[in-house]
């Protein structure tokens, strides 16, 4: 809810650190033996892991180290969410997703295959990268929708639909991008991109994001007023552009699909997002869609100072 210093999103999931400072390579140990690479068929077959396994979080043991800072929370937070997809994965007979993660400190820029001219992200990312499999999330940006200093510039909230304060808005935020590199990791923009809307791949996201909320749930990790967090964020990030190939969901869409994901907790319940009649029946037939890798997948904030970023 309010505090930074909370333990409940610390995992114990195995990273290796790779660039210091806020960068790091998600690469969840495997007891796997399979080799079979994943395809768009398996998002149907997807299962949460059982619940009896669990994500060996530390939950406030005198021993553990609590995130102090943004960096510190979004690091965690990371590796919570990496934690479930790894388990859901294997539990499906799938590799262990393997992803980049930088959190990106005020002020600073990280180089991206999916930055800007100069190739860079900034304060304003909150975005996965297919071209070089990383999840970018600024501090700066993560803090001003922890603190609510987002609300009149995001489409939703400035329209008068939810709020982002609060770390599970944050959480909100990070589940989100990491449901893009599971698509990545299914293959799904290969096998769907360019026939179904941006808007299908970013509800899809919603949802991943409301399963691994449900195993948080499940856990008994979830503080009151977490659920209304994340519905209100996903409110507040709906856009009305329906019009623009990069239209992400309107705020009703964006917390339907939340929901779905979060009252489900399978993560192939997520599936039927990128059905081509369900998506036509929502939206009309799909615009021609832009090469998955040369450009991120970010959550829409289009106002004042994002207005380029509406993609």
């Amino acid at each position: 809810m309010s505090s930074l210093i909370r333990p409940r999103l610390v995992a114990a999931a195995t990273l290796l650190l790779v660039l210091g400072g806020g960068s790091l390579y998600l690469a969840a140990a495997s007891n796997s033996t399979t080799t079979r690479t994943p395809t768009a068929k398996d998002a149907g077959r997807l299962r949460p892991p059982s619940a009896a396994g669990g994500h060996n979080l530390v939950l406030g043991a005198n021993d553990s180290a609590r995130p102090q800072n943004m960096e510190q929370f979004l690091t965690a937070l990371t590796k919570d969410v990496d934690a479930y997809w790894t388990k859901t994965f294997e539990a499906s007979g799938l590799p262990a997703p393997k992803v980049g993660f930088t959190s990106i400190p005020a002020g600073r820029t990280a180089a991206s295959a999916c930055g800007d001219e100069n190739g860079a992200m900034g304060d304003e990312a909150a975005a996965y990268c297919p071209g070089d499999d990383t999840i970018y999330i600024s501090q700066k940006f993560a803090t001003d929708i922890y603190n609510g200093a987002l609300d009149q510039t995001l489409p939703g909230s400035s329209q008068g639909y939810g709020r982002t304060v609060g770390d599970f808005s944050v959480a909100y935020i990070v589940a989100h991008e990491y449901g893009h590199e599971v698509q990545d990791e299914l293959g799904l923009f290969d096998e769907y991109g360019g026939q179904v809307p941006t808007m299908a791949f970013e509800l899809q996201a919603d949802c991943y994001a409301g399963t691994w909320a449900n195993s948080v749930e499940q856990e008994n990790r979830l503080d009151d007023g977490d659920v209304q967090e994340a519905l209100d964020a996903a409110l507040a990030v709906g856009d009305f552009d329906t019009t623009n190939a990069n239209h992400h969901g309107t705020p009703q869409q964006r917390e339907a699909a939340w929901k779905d994901g979060f009252e489900s907790g399978d993560p192939s319940s997520c599936s039927t997002y990128l059905d081509a009649a369900s998506v036509d029946d929502a939206t009309g037939p799909a615009d021609p869609q832009p090469d998955p890798g040369s450009a991120p997948y970010r959550v829409a904030a289009v106002g004042a100072r994002f207005a380029r970023h509406a993609a």
